[in-house]
């Protein structure tokens, strides 16, 4: 007897959703399981506490060099990452003591209106303004965010009484433009950094409140499973290697830094989209797991203010992944590491391309389900193929909408439900109803805002598979 068409139609839909899901079954629950105690630092310890630390220890207070690099044209967005640095030195010798400052500008015209700014907050330590010049090239010509970070790393190599700590370890806090910190917060790191003399490179969750309500619906419902996400992100720095890393909140040794740089050159004469992918990977295939860990302490952003950036963003992330794929091939010292170790690090990558990707399928055919069994007339008067809207097509429809694709939409709004809670956390001004309210309403829209970021991994994917792969870095407005 020949399978009926709605029938087959839901087969090959389940097995969508299955692929699609498998990742959150596979790598987010379980790491959301395994890590939500410890995905914030629980511990908030006072100057006399990280005193008590250090004399149980060899270890003496780090140097932290914060660095914000921005492509320029977002000065009062960068302002306030600054001030948040001023607050958590000021009145506290032990940290201003140790802290430095530097912004790395694509735009010149910006190193008058930082010095100035740093004039008015009176800083108690050392701060810069560096602007990349125009004709400035790198080894490998490394472009974009990566040129202006390799340029970094050469100034301060360039500085060579500057990285002579003695005893001192120096690390470089990374931070994106619009990136801010809480003391609370970096108490947290400092105190990981301090407990882990063997970590070099940390990483700690983001969220994102800053000028949240400025965002699209559809923007803020996208960004909702991005906190819930970084629970994989601990899970991957305790569990190495890194198959993907933060370009913020990302506090790596400098000695690391130094040896490592940023120059990686480009994919196909293209610009490398992905370049903290590639650094953390490079520094596992150099310097093994051991080196990496997690601080959770959390850094606050905000989410883009269009679904066009959002859109835009996911699609850069996702052709990073695709080049940083093609790129280890280039990389000789991959092939030192064990074939077991190659291959876990592509599948585990592809793994999260490709369930991203399949996702807008499931979610394509979630609403085409729905559809069809509230509004099965609708489609006959448009002729439509009698089995699509037939009895045991809807009976197969329900059967396979309840127990293939309840669990992993369940799972998918548990995501975006807890990140949606980590986002709403920090901002004071809004009331608990209001809070409720909002989170409501992202779940309600997130069948709709799904497809759209999906697809946005999957037109990425395509384009790459035919050999036109994405290849911009338009700024996301802040």
């Amino acid at each position: 007897m020949p399978i009926p068409l709605g029938v087959l139609i839901w087969m090959i839909s389940g097995f969508f959703f299955f692929l699609s899901s498998s990742y959150y079954i596979l790598e987010m629950i379980p790491s959301y399981l395994k890590h939500r105690k410890s995905y914030l630092n629980p511990f908030t310890p006072s100057n006399e506490e990280i005193f008590i630390l250090l004399s149980q220890t060899s270890e003496v207070f780090p140097k932290i060099k914060f660095q914000i690099t921005t492509r320029g044209n977002e000065a009062e967005v960068v302002k306030r990452g600054i001030h948040s640095i001023y607050e958590v030195s000021k009145g506290n010798p032990l940290f201003n003591s140790n802290f430095e400052l530097l912004i790395v500008t694509d735009n010149p015209s910006e190193i008058e209106i930082f010095n100035d700014y740093f004039t008015k907050l009176n800083l108690l330590f050392p701060t810069e303004v560096l602007a990349v010049p125009p004709e400035y090239n790198t080894l490998k010509s490394t472009l974009y965010k990566a040129r202006s970070l390799q340029y970094s790393v050469e100034y301060r190599k360039s500085k060579i009484s500057n990285n002579i700590n003695g005893d001192q370890r120096s690390f470089i806090f990374y931070f994106d433009a619009e990136s801010t910190i809480r003391e609370e917060d970096f108490r947290k790191i400092i105190h990981t950094v301090i407990s882990s003399p063997t970590k070099k490179i940390f990483e700690g969750p983001i969220v994102y409140p800053h000028k949240y309500f400025d965002s699209n619906i559809f923007s803020r419902q996208m960004e909702a499973s991005r906190p819930f996400n970084c629970h994989h992100c601990a899970h991957v720095m305790k569990n190495p290697p890194p198959t993907h890393l933060h370009g913020s909140n990302l506090l790596v040794d400098e000695e690391v830094v130094d040896e490592i740089g940023w120059d990686f050159g480009r994919v196909d004469n293209r610009p490398l989209l992905a370049e903290d992918l590639i650094f953390g990977l490079k520094a596992y295939i150099k310097y093994g797991g051991s080196i990496f860990g997690w601080h959770g302490g959390r850094l606050s952003e905000q989410p883009p203010f269009t679904v066009r950036s959002s859109f835009n963003a996911r699609t850069r992330w996702v052709t990073g992944a695709w080049q940083a794929l093609k790129l280890l091939n280039n990389i000789p010292e991959f092939r030192y590491l064990s074939k077991r170790q190659q291959l876990s690090i592509k599948v585990r990558i592809r793994l999260r391309i490709m369930t991203h990707s399949l996702s807008f399928f499931a979610a394509s055919f979630v609403i085409f389900s729905l559809a069809i069994f509230l509004f099965p007339s609708f489609f006959m008067d448009f002729h439509f193929d009698p089995n699509l809207v037939s009895p045991s097509y809807r009976t197969a429809q329900f059967i396979i909408t309840r127990f293939i694709f309840l669990p992993g939409t369940i799972f998918w709004l548990f995501g975006v439900l807890i990140g949606s809670l980590k986002n709403l956390e920090l901002i004071e001004e809004i009331t608990q109803k209001e809070k409720i309210i909002e989170i409501i309403k992202l779940l309600i829209i997130t069948p709709l805002a799904g497809p759209i970021e999906s697809f946005s991994a999957l037109y990425a994917s395509i384009r790459w598979i035919v050999g036109k792969p994405y290849n911009s870095w338009s700024v996301t407005s802040k």
